[in-house]
């Protein structure tokens, strides 16, 4: 006795939930995708057993009523399951609305299955047509819910459900004496019921683990992903970022014929700083910098990356040039007036800002981007530094000019 109560103890700890998994909510979302998938397979198959039912019934016993009854049956079924795939386009659609349960339409849809084939096996058991295939309609009953709690079985709520609706209202008639079928028929119905749902929990626990690894794993790869493409000291966009979202930018705003302007953001005199206060002082005044710049740019379809030691950029998609030259000398003062502060040393910082704004078709690309706004960002030096100057304020000749990303000299 003792031994077959370690291994029932050890099935059920092996079927065990945990409480953690299934409140994870990117797993509740995968069961919902995976379980309207598992159940668009198997809803026809309610309106084709039946037909082979009624077909087989007919063939053995064929009465007008029997024959109406069938017929009745299978458009029931037929609209059923049409209302069911119905449910499940409606349950993809409001998915995402939080105050709407999530299952709400795969229940629905579960239940509605389940009762009309409840009825079904009901009237098999009661003074109907049906009366005399009983045998037959309950094997088929039990060979349907078995094949259809292999696809539930990834949710217990579900499951629970299913098995209520389909075989709750004939297990009480049964064991109420309602049917001249013998009243141990609905204890066995009940304990069939009660052991397929204690069944499904080890694949339910599989299904678990498997989806719960397979996010784990996304999220690695998220999460190295956003690390090769971001800088590690500023947490902005790294150069590698940088370049192929610019290239992805153009050929967007040149098929779509919309505006699209670049800013180059270069820290004056910052050698200055590494030089007086020591390169942890330089770094934490990257930090600081950047971070004015990514504060400055609201919109969530701009980029800021680092291109260079103490050089930014920013990429700024259907911007033209008068907003987009505002936006920079926004961001020049916003730096200016807020100094950069560390122990009792306070400094007021500044930055040299080129922007370029491409229009045409032809201009759209990085090339054409990148020189026009270094240029535009050494004429801002060449000015004095602490200034924004725009590509409509350089002359036509173009100026010799520094590698974008080389930190200045001075």
């Amino acid at each position: 006795m003792g031994r077959f109560k370690d291994i029932f103890n050890g099935w059920r700890a092996m079927a065990q939930i945990t409480i953690a998994s299934t409140q994870h909510p990117s797993l509740e979302q995968q069961r919902l995708h995976d379980l309207s998938n598992r159940i668009r397979s198997g809803v026809l198959f309610y309106p084709v057993v039946w037909a082979v039912i009624g077909a087989a019934m007919l063939v053995k016993h064929a009465t007008p009523t029997k024959l109406t009854l069938v017929i009745a049956i299978f458009i029931v079924e037929a609209f059923i399951t049409h209302l069911r795939f119905r449910l499940l386009e409606r349950g993809v659609e409001y998915a995402e609305f939080r105050q709407l349960r999530q299952f709400l339409f795969v229940d629905a849809g579960v239940a509605l299955s389940a009762l009309t084939w409840s009825s079904v096996l009901l009237s098999s058991l009661l003074n109907t047509p049906f009366e005399e295939h009983y045998s037959l309609i309950i094997t088929a009953t039990l060979a349907l819910s078995s094949g259809a709690l292999i696809n539930l079985s990834i949710r217990k709520e579900t499951v629970g459900l299913f098995l209520t609706a389909l075989y709750g209202p004939s297990i009480l008639t049964l064991l109420l004496g309602l049917s001249e079928q013998p009243n141990g028929l609905g204890l066995v119905l009940l304990v069939y019921c009660v052991a397929m749902y204690h069944l499904t929990r080890l694949p339910r626990r599989e299904y678990e683990r498997a989806v719960l690894s397979n996010l784990k794993l996304q999220d690695q790869a998220r999460q190295l992903t956003e690390l090769s493409n971001n800088d590690s000291l500023t947490g902005l966009r790294n150069r590698r970022y940088f370049e192929t979202t610019l290239k992805q930018e153009c050929n967007r705003a040149s098929r779509l014929e919309y505006p699209i302007s670049l800013l180059i953001i270069d820290i004056d005199h910052f050698k200055s700083v590494n030089d007086e206060y020591g390169h942890l002082a330089g770094d934490r005044c990257l930090k600081h910098v950047a971070m004015m710049i990514q504060s400055s740019l609201l919109r969530s379809q701009d980029t800021v990356a680092r291109i260079g030691g103490e050089e930014f950029a920013a990429i700024l998609p259907g911007m033209d040039a008068a907003a987009a030259c505002t936006l920079a000398e926004s961001l020049r003062k916003s730096v200016h007036d807020m100094p950069f502060r560390q122990e009792s040393m306070q400094r007021t910082m500044s930055v040299s800002i080129g922007c370029c704004t491409a229009t045409l078709p032809n201009e759209h690309s990085p090339e054409f981007l990148m020189k026009r706004a270094d240029q535009a960002l050494y004429a801002s030096k060449s000015r004095g530094r602490n200034c924004v100057t725009c590509d409509a304020d350089l002359p036509a000749a173009p100026h010799s000019h520094p590698t974008p990303g080389t930190p200045d000299a001075s």
